[in-house]
C-alpha cells in the first residue's frame, strides 16, 4: 500500500513527464484495442451459433477438357442438397439457399419500400443454423408455402410497438404470412439475410436438377470434423449420378468439397476475407503495443537519471534492490493501469467511429462476457512488466555512490539499450510509413488503370423492378434529356459478372469440345454505353434483339465474344466472325469480337467473356451521363422520369464506380488503417524522441555551457545534440527498406496488375521521418543551445 502512496505523490510531483509517458501509452494501447477488436471481429465469423462446427458449405468446381484448371463456381445445383441428405449418413440435414433477385419490393401503408438480402431457403434452415427464435413457429416456420421469417431489425422496421406473427407482408405483389421473428445475426457472419422465405412450392425446386446452379447449399453434419472423410464419398458417388455422368462423358470433371463453416469467411474459394491481412493487423497492433512499451520503458529510465540522488540515499539508508525494484514496478503498473482505463474508455467511444472509418459494421458485445475482465487483468500484467520491469531492475542495480556523485547517466557507449529500442521505433514506423504509400499507390493505380471499359459518369439503377415495355420507355425519355449520353442494361454488372457457362458445338471442333466461359445477358447498346473496342464484326442490332425473344426452334443468337475467348477457341478475332457456336443450348453465330476487358478485381487476369442479346430480365440498368455534366442535376432528371413512370415505386441509384471501389473493399480497409496506424505509430515515436531529447539536454547543461564559454556557436552546439538521434533514424531507415520492399512485393504478388515498387517511394518515406524527427529534436537543442550559460554554472 505504501508503495501505491509513493506512486500517487510521484505521479504528482513529476506532472509533466507523467503526462507524456501516459499520453504515449494511452494511444499505443487504445490503437491496440481497436486494431485487436478489428482482428476479432474478423476472426471469430459464424462462431457464436451453437452447432458452427457441424456446418458445412458445400462447394463445387467444374473443370472442362480445354481448361487446364478447376473453375470455382461457389453455387451448386438444386440436386445438390436433396443427394447429400438421402446417400450420405454423415449428413444430418442439408439446405439451399438462394438470393430473392437483387432487391424486393414491400408495400407498406401505401408506400413502397425497397429491401435487400431477402433469401429463398429450404424448411430446415433453423434447424442447420439454430438462431435463436424470439417468437412464433420454433420448429417449422418455413414448412407452409409463401411463409416468411423476419430478423428482429426487420420485425422492429416493418411492425415496429405491434406483434408481427401471423401478420401478412407483401413483396412484389405477393402475399406472405409472418411465422417466426429470430435473433438478428451479428455483423460477423457469412449468411446475412433479413427476410427469409421458404421455397415450398416453388417451381424450381420441385425436382433435382444439375443443369444449372444457382443455389448457396450447406449441410448440417452429424458430427465435427468429417469433411474429409464426406467429400471423398462425395466425389466418388458422383460419377453414379445421370446428370453428371453424361457430362463427364463430354469431358468434364466435377468436384464437390465440404468446408467448415468456420473456416468459409477466410476460404480462397468462397469466403470474403483474407487472412493474410489479419496476419498484417495482429503484427501492427504487436508492433504499435512493443513501441508504445518501449517508450514508456524509454522515459522512466531517462526521469530516473533525474531521481537519481533519491535513489542513492534510499540505498544508504538500507533500502534492499528487491524494495527499489517494488517500488518503481509499482510506480510504472500504476501509470499503466491509469493509461489502460483511458484507453479502455476511448476505444469504447471510438470503436462505432473507427468501423464508420472503415466502412464495416462491426459490433462487439465483449463487456458482459467475465473472461474479456481476466484477460484485461493478464494484459495488464504483461504491459506492467514490459513497460515498467526493466526499468525497475535497472533502477534498482544503481550504484549509490555514483547516483549520489550525478554519474548514473555515463554510458560507454552510444547504442546503449535506449538506442537500441528507439531503433527498433523508428524501424517500424518508417516500416509503416513506406507500406502505407505503397498501398495508397496501389489503390490509386486500381481506381485510375484502364480495365478495357469506361465506367466513368455511370449510373446504376435497380433493373429487377422494370418490364420490358416500361424499360423502354424509360430509356427513350432518358435519351431526351440533355444530360444523358446513352442507356442500356445487363443481367450482372460488368465490374462483377457472375454467370458460368459452357461453349460447345463449336463449328470446326470436336464434338466433345467444351470450353467454361463467362457470360452476360446484356441490352442492344451496352458495348456502345461502356465503349469496350470492337476488333471486329458489328454491334447488335434490333433483328437481333427480335431473334433472341423467338420461342421456335428456329431462333438464333448473335453473341459478341472477347478477344481472348477467340484465342481460346482457336481463332483470330477476324477468323470468329460467322462462327457457329452453341452457348447451354443457346445456337447463335458469333457476331462480333471485343478488345479484352477485365470484369472483376485486378486481382485476377482477364478471363474470356460473352455477351448475348436479352429483352426480358435485367437486373442492372445503366445511365450513361455526357461528359461535364453536373451528376446531382442529372440525378434530379432520372429521378423525375422514374417517378412518371414507376410514381410508387423508392428512386435509389448509384455510380458503377462505388461498385468497382467495392471489389477492393479489403484493400481499402486495410489501406485505411496502414494510413492511421502508421501517422500514430510516427506520434508516438516522436513523442519518445521528444521527450528524450529533452532529457539528453538537460543531462549535458554544464557541458553545454562550458561550451559556449569557449566559443562554440549555437549551430555546433544543435549539431551535437542531435547528430545521435538523426544517426538512430538513419539506421531505423537502413533496416525499414529491405523489410518494406519484401512486405510489398509479397502484398503486390496477390494482384495480377499492380503498381511498381518505385525507388523514389522509400526515399520520400525516410525523408519525411527525418524532417518530423529533426524538428522534433532540434527545437530542444536550439533552446538548450540558446540559454545563458551563466545559468548552468553558477554554481561550478
Amino acid at each position: 500500500m505504501s508503495f501505491l502512496k509513493i506512486a500517487w505523490r510521484n505521479l504528482r510531483k513529476n506532472k509533466g513527464f507523467s503526462i507524456i509517458n501516459m499520453m504515449g501509452l494511452t494511444l499505443g494501447l487504445t490503437c491496440f484495442f481497436l486494431l485487436w477488436g478489428y482482428i476479432y471481429h474478423e476472426s471469430n465469423y459464424d462462431n457464436f451459433l451453437s452447432n458452427a462446427n457441424r456446418i458445412a458449405y458445400v462447394n463445387m468446381e467444374v473443370k472442362s477438357n480445354e481448361e487446364e484448371s478447376f473453375d470455382n463456381y461457389r453455387v451448386t445445383p438444386t440436386a445438390v442438397a436433396p443427394l447429400l441428405k438421402r446417400e450420405f449418413p454423415e449428413v444430418e440435414t442439408a439446405v439451399r439457399i438462394s438470393s430473392y433477385y437483387q432487391a424486393g419490393l414491400i408495400e407498406k401503408e401505401g408506400n413502397q419500400i425497397k429491401e435487400d438480402k431477402i433469401r429463398v431457403v429450404d424448411p430446415e434452415f433453423l434447424t442447420v443454423f439454430n438462431y435463436p427464435v424470439l417468437a412464433g413457429d420454433v420448429k417449422t416456420p418455413l414448412q407452409e408455402p409463401n411463409s416468411l421469417v423476419l430478423t428482429e431489425a426487420m420485425a422492429d422496421k416493418y411492425f415496429p410497438k405491434e406483434n408481427a406473427i401471423g401478420k401478412t407482408m407483401t413483396i412484389d405483389k405477393q402475399d406472405y404470412k409472418v411465422t417466426a421473428i429470430i435473433e438478428t445475426p451479428p455483423s460477423h457472419t457469412e449468411v446475412k439475410f433479413n427476410l427469409l422465405l421458404s421455397n415450398t412450392g416453388l417451381a424450381r425446386y420441385k425436382e433435382e436438377t444439375w443443369g444449372a446452379a444457382n443455389d448457396i447449399t450447406y449441410a448440417l453434419l452429424k458430427t465435427k470434423a468429417t469433411e474429409k472423410q464426406l467429400n471423398d464419398k462425395i466425389n466418388s458417388y458422383l460419377p453414379t449420378v445421370p446428370g453428371i455422368k453424361a457430362a463427364i462423358n463430354l469431358g468434364y470433371q466435377f468436384r464437390i468439397t465440404a468446408i467448415p463453416l468456420l473456416d468459409v469467411h477466410f476460404s480462397k474459394k468462397v469466403g470474403h476475407g483474407n487472412i493474410v491481412y489479419i496476419y498484417v493487423f495482429i503484427c501492427l497492433a504487436m508492433a504499435l503495443l512493443l513501441i508504445s512499451c518501449i517508450n514508456f520503458t524509454n522515459l522512466s529510465l531517462a526521469h530516473a537519471f533525474e531521481r537519481g540522488k533519491e535513489i542513492g540515499v534510499k540505498k544508504v539508508m538500507g533500502a534492499q534492490k528487491n524494495q527499489l525494484f517494488f517500488q518503481f514496478l509499482t510506480e510504472g503498473a500504476f501509470m499503466v493501469g491509469i493509461s489502460m482505463l483511458l484507453a479502455l474508455g476511448l476505444s469504447y467511444f471510438i470503436f462505432p467511429i473507427f468501423a464508420q472509418y472503415l466502412g464495416l459494421p462491426m459490433q462487439l458485445n465483449l463487456w458482459t462476457n467475465p473472461y474479456f475482465y481476466a484477460a484485461l487483468l493478464l494484459f495488464l500484467i504483461v504491459v506492467s512488466l514490459l513497460a515498467s520491469g526493466w526499468p525497475a531492475w535497472v533502477i534498482a542495480r544503481f550504484n549509490p555512490v555514483r547516483v549520489i556523485k550525478g554519474n548514473v547517466a555515463k554510458s560507454k557507449s552510444k547504442f546503449n539499450l535506449s538506442n537500441v529500442l528507439i531503433t527498433f521505433q523508428y524501424t517500424v514506423s518508417i516500416f509503416l510509413v513506406i507500406c502505407t504509400f505503397f498501398a495508397y499507390k496501389q489503390m490509386h493505380f486500381l481506381q485510375t488503370t484502364d480495365t478495357g471499359l469506361n465506367r466513368s459518369q455511370i449510373v446504376v439503377l435497380d433493373g429487377n423492378l422494370w418490364n420490358n415495355q416500361d424499360r423502354e420507355t424509360l430509356k427513350k425519355e432518358l435519351l431526351n434529356r440533355k444530360s444523358i449520353q446513352a442507356v442500356s442494361a445487363s443481367y450482372d454488372s460488368p465490374i462483377n459478372i457472375q454467370g458460368g457457362y459452357d461453349i460447345n458445338s463449336v463449328e470446326g471442333k470436336a464434338p466433345n469440345f467444351s470450353l467454361s466461359i463467362t457470360a452476360i445477358p446484356v441490352e442492344k447498346d451496352f458495348r456502345k454505353l461502356f465503349e469496350i473496342p470492337l476488333l471486329a464484326g458489328e454491334d447488335l442490332s434490333d433483328a437481333d434483339i427480335i431473334r433472341s425473344m423467338d420461342t421456335s426452334e428456329a431462333r438464333a443468337y448473335a453473341f459478341s465474344i472477347n478477344e481472348l475467348a477467340a484465342r481460346k477457341l482457336g481463332w483470330t478475332a477476324e477468323q470468329a466472325i460467322g462462327k457457329s457456336i452453341q452457348l447451354n443450348g443457346r445456337k447463335g453465330t458469333i457476331k462480333a469480337v471485343l478488345a479484352d476487358f477485365n470484369f472483376s478485381s485486378l486481382q485476377q487476369a482477364i478471363q474470356p467473356v460473352l455477351l448475348f442479346p436479352e429483352s426480358y430480365y435485367f437486373g442492372n440498368i445503366f445511365i450513361k451521363l455526357n461528359k461535364g455534366e453536373d451528376s446531382r442535376q442529372a440525378l434530379a432528371e432520372i429521378a423525375t422520369v422514374w417517378k412518371t413512370i414507376k410514381p410508387n415505386s423508392p428512386f435509389e441509384s448509384h455510380f458503377l464506380d462505388d461498385d468497382y471501389a467495392d471489389l477492393y473493399l479489403q484493400e481499402q480497409q486495410t489501406t485505411k488503417i496502414m494510413q492511421l496506424f502508421a501517422l500514430i505509430t510516427v506520434s508516438i515515436a516522436c513523442i519518445g524522441l521528444f521527450a528524450l531529447s529533452t532529457y539528453a539536454a538537460q543531462k549535458r547543461v554544464k557541458e553545454i555551457g562550458i561550451r559556449k564559454v569557449l566559443g562554440a556557436s549555437i549551430h555546433k552546439i544543435v549539431a551535437l545534440l542531435t547528430v545521435d538521434f538523426i544517426l538512430i533514424v538513419g539506421i531505423g531507415f537502413l533496416l525499414a527498406v529491405p523489410l518494406g520492399f519484401y512486405a510489398m512485393h509479397a502484398w503486390l504478388g496477390n494482384f495480377a496488375y499492380h503498381t511498381s515498387l518505385d525507388w523514389w517511394v522509400f526515399l520520400l518515406a525516410g525523408l519525411i521521418i527525418f524532417v518530423i524527427s529533426t524538428l522534433s529534436i532540434a527545437s530542444h537543442a536550439f533552446r538548450a543551445a540558446s540559454a545563458n550559460p551563466v545559468n548552468s554554472l553558477r554554481n561550478e
